[in-house]
């Protein structure tokens, strides 16, 4: 029901919309012909909207489907005042996607929708003193995006230099020369859901941004592809001073992890975090808190008594006591921090760019019990669940092993807990696991959603990302958090069953050595599903994908370098992983090395005699036959 009221307000949109951009923009010259069409598509998306209403899915998509033909054809004309009226209809035609193939409706591609406006050449000066891209609009854009959209690409979205913003992700473009409301770069921050503290950008700025598109988003520096940090100062960006970080050998009394990082994250990040931190001074990574700030490096490894740091703990230092607003650290914490200096500031947390939230995080659950990691993922899985729907409580259930919560009744929940627990004894026996052990240590957590939206919700708000269309079900773990996603079928389209069964796999995979890949982890959990059965229509679909799939690679190992979309990289992942299983002996020694903590890619390497990238070489020239179920031969 709720895809479907979500999809109702859509089309009513389209269809208000459509009319009122007839009405509001009536100055624009568009021809009696361009006019009658733009009326045609709206009478067109209210048949759609009945189409859908009456249960006729594929019929309403069909609907649609022409709406969108018939947009792309009337904009073939590049005409700008076309290209506006037409504008706010596309926009919201993007969301009917969306909602349209969460029900199973597959649509053509959107093409973007432009006026065909002359780009201005590299280095040219905007037009009677116009807004200046390199001077006032990208000191903005690095400002408030700079740190998951400039030097990152969260979301599959990066405005890094001034062609990949104009580009914008594959969901289609965000910035329309001369339009202010078909660009969603401006829409998602007048809208204050970017950046997402919600708290928008200052007036000024914003309308520099609105400016800047109303005049053309043009470009006024000598390099388009340069990126927006070198373009803030006029030259390109200083390179980062060099971080030297030394690896803890073992010996030291005082960890990083479990002494250091917990106290950071308690004290010091509200001030010193990533966010506009003090003195420019960042306790973020282990990295930046090397690397100091304003008032130079904070520690000196081997200097307790010389380390700014250390002063500014014990007040010694010019300036306020540490941290500043609360009360001091206690004496023996202190010199747990000045031992750690003294041993060196060794560090012991895996990787240095990693948060020390998460580093701390980590620590913890390393050295809890399973009664202790189980209630910390419950936890943990009740945040997740308000995030995603923060007015509907979660039913849930527990098992020995899994903590099943959703918003399916808990009769539902109790038998999938129960099914969990069946297939965990079947999974253990494909991998030959230990049969007097957990698969996991701690409670699995199992979300149960009733509705595909529910779930692809789940990814943007949990997980900060879009979730592939085909999928109806994913794992993760990170020992701080494992758990399961699935979407229960409609009308036996596949087997719950196996769902589960593929997310309890990858779950277990995953907990296993050092740096265990994805690819590897996903590839298991999808063979294991075939074999408990490989009947199951995801399976068959799976099997047939295969070959087209690898024909259209441009190397045996696309899959492994991120060039495959994300289901093609599974599907791949998927029959490779096949192919190693063929060789049992070599896979349960593989396992087994893991099982001790062992690196993947060297365990890896000494048992299959190279790196994944060149046994893909043998695997691409004869891709395994489909598998059977489990006990068939």
């Amino acid at each position: 029901m709720r895809c479907f009221s979500r999809l109702m307000v859509t089309f009513a949109l389209l269809s208000l919309v459509a009319l009122l951009g007839l009405a509001s923009t009536s100055h624009a010259v568009a021809t009696p012909e361009q006019r009658a069409e733009i009326a045609a598509i709206s009478t067109l998306t209210s048949k759609a909207a009945n189409l859908f209403k009456a249960g006729k899915f594929k019929e309403s998509g069909e609907a649609v489907a022409e709406v969108q033909t018939r947009i792309e054809k009337l904009a073939e004309s590049g005409d700008a005042q076309v290209i506006e009226l037409l504008a706010p209809t596309y926009r919201r035609l993007l969301n009917a996607h969306a909602v349209l193939e969460l029900e199973g409706i597959t649509l053509p591609a959107l093409k973007p929708l432009e006026a065909e406006k002359p780009m201005p050449k590299p280095g040219e000066a905007p037009a009677g003193g116009g807004t200046s891209f390199t001077k006032e609009v990208a000191p903005i854009l690095v400002q408030h995006c700079g740190g998951c959209h400039v030097r990152g690409s969260r979301g599959m979205f990066s405005m890094a230099s001034y062609d990949v913003l104009m580009k914008g992700p594959a969901a289609g473009k965000v910035v329309f020369p001369g339009n202010i409301d078909g660009s969603d770069l401006v829409v998602k921050i007048q809208d204050k859901e970017m950046p997402p503290s919600g708290a928008g950008i200052p007036e000024p700025q914003l309308a520099t941004l609105k400016k800047w598109i109303t005049e053309g988003a043009k470009f006024d520096g000598p390099d388009p592809a340069a990126n927006l940090t070198a373009l803030t100062a006029g030259t390109p960006a200083a390179a980062p001073p060099m971080v030297m970080v030394a690896e803890a050998t073992g010996k030291e009394t005082i960890s990083f992890a479990k002494d250091i990082a917990p106290v950071l994250v308690a004290s010091c990040t509200g001030c010193h975090g990533t966010n506009r931190p003090r003195e420019n001074f960042s306790v973020f990574t282990f990295e930046s808190l090397l690397k100091g700030g304003d008032l130079g490096t904070a520690i000196l490894p081997g200097k307790p008594a010389d380390s700014l740091l250390i002063k500014k703990l014990k007040g010694t230092a010019d300036g306020m006591r540490m941290p500043q607003g609360m009360a001091p650290l206690a004496d023996e914490v202190i010199a747990k921090f000045e031992k750690w200096i003294e041993e060196g500031a060794k560090f012991d947390g895996g990787n240095a760019k990693q948060s020390v939230i998460e580093i701390a995080a980590l620590a913890k659950a390393n050295s809890s019990t399973h009664e202790q990691l189980s209630l910390d993922r419950a936890n943990l899985a009740l945040s997740n669940w308000k995030l995603v729907l923060p007015d509907m409580p979660a039913d849930k259930v527990e098992t020995t092993n899994f903590m099943v919560l959703g918003n399916v009744g808990e009769n539902t929940l109790a038998d999938i807990g129960q099914q969990a627990e069946s297939l965990a004894p079947k999974i253990a026996t494909i991998f030959k696991a230990p049969a007097d052990q957990a698969l996991v240590k701690g409670r699995v957590s199992l979300y149960v959603f009733r509705e595909r939206y529910d779930y692809s919700e789940f990814g943007k708000m949990v997980e900060r990302r879009d979730l592939p269309l085909p999928w109806r079900g994913h794992f993760n773990y990170t020992i701080v958090d494992a758990y399961g996603v699935v979407v229960p079928p409609r009308a036996g389209d596949y087997s719950l069953q196996v769902l589960i069964g593929q997310q309890l796999a990858g779950t277990y995979i995953a907990s296993l050595g050092k740096g265990t890949p994805r690819w590897f982890a996903e590839g298991s959990a999808r063979v294991a599903a075939s074999r408990l059965d490989g009947a199951d229509g995801r399976v068959q679909k799976w099997d047939d994908a295969v070959l087209p799939v690898v024909s259209t690679m441009s190397a045996p190992d696309d899959f492994l370098t991120g060039k495959l979309p994300p289901e093609e990289t599974d599907i791949c992942a998927y029959s490779f992983v096949k192919f190693l299983m063929a060789d049992a002996k070599r896979y349960d020694k593989l396992l087994a090395d893991l099982r001790k903590g062992g690196n993947f890619d060297q365990s890896f390497s000494a048992t299959y005699g190279g790196s994944p990238n060149q046994v893909a070489q043998a695997w691409v020239r004869k891709p395994p036959a489909k598998s059977k179920p489990l006990g068939k031969k």
